[in-house]
């Protein structure tokens, strides 16, 4: 079962993630980002203070494929988020096709629960930086492929859940 559940900034993605995540006993949380600066810093902070005890933290901001191999003793993987560590791929100019690639054979494969967050970047107006546009032409390519290999695809908006594919929990 694979649960992508995207929308904007702060719009409640990774609180419902964990949310989702209560029913299981057993679960691993993958982080993505590195602290670049202070305001990531905080904002990772934030993050760890969300889970308690009961999580196993992965912090893997560019080899997620190894992430499964690592878990396997955990019930449920929950991978946040999608977007920074396409972020981290670009900004260390690593070959992002052949890192999804892994990634996506890899989850295909898992056999665990796996939620995935990821942003929403295409629903505002597009940047005039080459850089910019390129990442949010590759993240919407990466999310269309996500959704398309999920069981369940949520919208957040506010906080508030949409279920746009798959059984409403």
């Amino acid at each position: 079962m694979i649960t992508l559940i995207t929308g904007g900034v702060k719009s409640g993605k990774t609180a419902h993630a964990l949310k989702l995540c209560d029913a299981y006993t057993g679960k691993t949380y993958v982080a993505t980002a590195e602290a670049f600066d202070e305001a990531m810093q905080t904002k990772i902070d934030l993050h760890k203070a969300e889970r308690d005890e009961s999580w196993v933290t992965i912090e893997e901001p560019v080899s997620l494929h190894s992430v499964f191999d690592n878990a396997q003793e955990q019930d449920v993987i929950l991978i946040d988020c999608i977007t920074m560590w396409l972020n981290n791929l670009i900004y260390k100019q690593l070959n992002t096709e052949k890192h999804i690639e892994h990634f996506l054979a890899r989850l295909a494969k898992c056999g665990k629960p796996v939620v995935l967050v990821t942003n929403e970047t295409g629903l505002g107006v597009m940047p005039a930086n080459p850089d910019a546009c390129r990442f949010a032409d590759e993240l919407g390519r990466l999310n269309t492929k996500l959704a398309a290999m999920s069981d369940e695809v949520i919208f957040m908006i506010s906080s508030i859940p949409l279920t746009i594919k798959g059984a409403k929990k």
